[in-house]
């Protein structure tokens, strides 16, 4: 029987690792085989975590959908916070807008109340059945999934959220040319970020318009999604920062023009 252990426990938390240990004549069984697979995919699922972080890697931009009261999402790739891996492949199928509320909740901004954020989530579907030979103890499984498709889902959250920090959170790293390494140190030793309660991550703010009224680009806002820094974009921004540090030192009293 089809057990959906991926979506439902994260297997990337900080734990010890156990893989299988091969011998002519073992009976590999479904336990060994799901321990193989998940050896893996907890491995990478932790490292994509706690070294890549979480976030669009590229892509899955968003757009207005054909008929002015839904959103398109574009092809792309990213990572949850659970570190697994989310793949849109095509344009997304044309996700409906939410009706407005008709009241403000208490506490919110009544600015925002139309507001709501588009969060794209992990899901695992079940698929090809095959017949299956043998069954769980209290009833016999005529067929079973023979395979587990890695998919998404999207769908609306009230409120507005807003775009991430990016101020520094290492106080005093740099002085002059050196990086104060004992403050990089004491960054680096807190304790390993456990895996949140949940793993989808935002792709844009949207607000819906009043009944009637087309939605248009100007009410979708991809600015408070996350991102994932690859080396390629590291680089690039490196390179920026530092043609900005030469220009701002040439503009300086006494720098080389």
């Amino acid at each position: 029987m089809y057990n959906d252990n991926g979506s439902s426990a994260c297997l990337a938390g900080v734990k010890t690792f156990v893989r299988n240990r091969y011998f002519y004549g073992k009976l590999l069984d479904v336990m060994h085989l799901e321990l193989e697979q998940n050896y893996f995919n907890s491995k990478r699922w932790l490292l994509n975590r706690l070294v890549m972080g979480y976030g669009v890697i590229c892509g899955l931009d968003v757009d207005v959908g054909p008929d002015g009261a839904s959103v398109v999402v574009q092809p792309g790739v990213a990572l949850d916070k659970w570190g697994r891996e989310l793949v849109i492949a095509s344009p997304s199928a044309p996700v409906p807008l939410p009706s407005p509320p008709t009241m403000t909740p208490t506490g919110e901004c009544p600015d925002d109340a139309d507001c709501f954020h588009l969060m794209l989530c992990y899901h695992e579907c079940p698929g090809d059945p095959v017949p299956a030979l043998g069954g769980d103890c209290d009833r016999t499984a005529m067929c079973a999934p023979g395979s587990i498709r890695e998919r998404y889902e999207l769908c609306f959250r009230q409120g507005k959220l807003t775009q991430p920090s990016t101020d520094c959170q290492v106080a005093d790293l740099i002085d002059g040319t050196k990086i104060d390494y004992p403050a990089l140190v004491e960054y680096v030793s807190a304790p390993c970020p456990a895996c949140p309660e949940d793993a989808c991550i935002p792709l844009a703010n949207v607000r819906v318009p009043a009944k009637g009224v087309k939605l248009t680009g100007d009410g979708i806002d991809i600015h408070v999604r996350y991102l994932v820094y690859t080396a390629d974009l590291l680089h690039d921004l490196l390179v920026c920062l530092t043609n900005k540090a030469s220009a701002d030192h040439a503009r300086a009293p006494g720098g080389k023009s």
